[in-house]
């Protein structure tokens, strides 16, 4: 059967999502991903030494400082539909978004962009000391968001103020046995070509480490987290696994269902993606 022409287009913007544009060190990049999007292009600036986009609507010091982890299997920029998005959201929300231009596989593996992102992590908390600080990250970026707070949590080091994941990739292996009965159902990820990408952002490391794979390590002393996943998304399944870890670990967690949403529909047009943008909106902090 024909897929109807809205649908089809809402599975490109969400392909482009998650895919994003090849690596390049172009400098000239942000400008055409702004482009190519339609908003402004992003101011750049190094935030802890790493060449960042930043993206802003802050009127006051102390406003919401977001640091966004952008997906991209681990082996793509971000794509030209972060900066709408973030035009949007930021039409409702006083705050200043931080999105680092992270080293990504094959080149490099996880420890550079975890060094990179605390570099940052840091660097926010430092210089916006009375701001609060909601840290996100959508697909790979959303798992590799939940992993960093672990790794927080580890290092003895300050909780953001809220994290907040849009469809993320929670386990790297994708062996949850329910991910088969969805895959039928999802037309936009394929786990044979999830996986290699997977491994090559691990360069070599066990992929159920919780860094990796961030389901399988604990939830203790995580700062209240928000899950927006679609139930048409391979990677649903793995939220529903980490719904009951934290109810277990007793974590302040909630996870918001849109049945029939594929992958990151939060960035794509529709009544879906619209709903996630206004709960986006108010984790941030609403305009009064």
């Amino acid at each position: 059967m024909r897929r109807p022409p809205a649908l089809v287009c809402g599975i490109l913007l969400a392909s482009l999502a998650l895919f994003g544009c090849q690596q390049s060190s172009d400098p000239a990049v942000p400008d055409r991903v702004a482009a190519a999007s339609g908003a402004e292009p992003a101011a750049q600036a190094l935030v802890g030494g790493v060449t960042s986009e930043i993206f802003s609507s802050a009127s006051a010091s102390t406003d919401t400082q977001v640091l966004f982890i952008h997906g991209g299997s681990y082996v793509h920029e971000a794509s030209a539909l972060h900066a709408p998005f973030f035009d949007k959201i930021l039409r409702n929300a006083d705050a200043t978004i931080t999105m680092p231009i992270y080293a990504l596989a094959p080149e490099h593996g996880y420890q550079v962009a975890y060094a990179q992102m605390l570099d940052v992590y840091l660097e926010l908390r430092a210089s916006h000391p009375d701001s609060p600080i909601v840290l996100m990250g959508g697909s790979a970026g959303g798992g590799f968001a939940l992993g960093f707070a672990q790794s927080l949590v580890e290092q003895g080091l300050p909780q953001p103020d809220r994290i907040v994941l849009l469809s993320p990739w929670l386990d790297l292996t994708l062996t949850n046995p329910d991910i088969p009965a969805v895959d039928r159902r999802d037309v936009l990820l394929d786990r044979k070509a999830l996986i290699p990408n997977g491994l090559a952002w691990a360069h070599g490391d066990d992929p159920e480490g919780y860094r990796l794979s961030p389901v399988n390590g604990s939830l203790a002393g995580l700062a209240p987290t928000t899950v927006l996943v679609g139930t048409d998304d391979i990677l649903y399944p793995d939220t529903l696994r980490l719904e009951a870890e934290a109810t277990t670990a007793g974590l302040d967690f909630e996870l918001v269902t849109f049945p029939g949403a594929n992958h990151v529909f939060a960035m794509s047009s529709g009544s879906s993606g619209d709903e996630a943008r206004r709960i986006v909106e108010k984790l941030i902090r609403p305009r009064d």
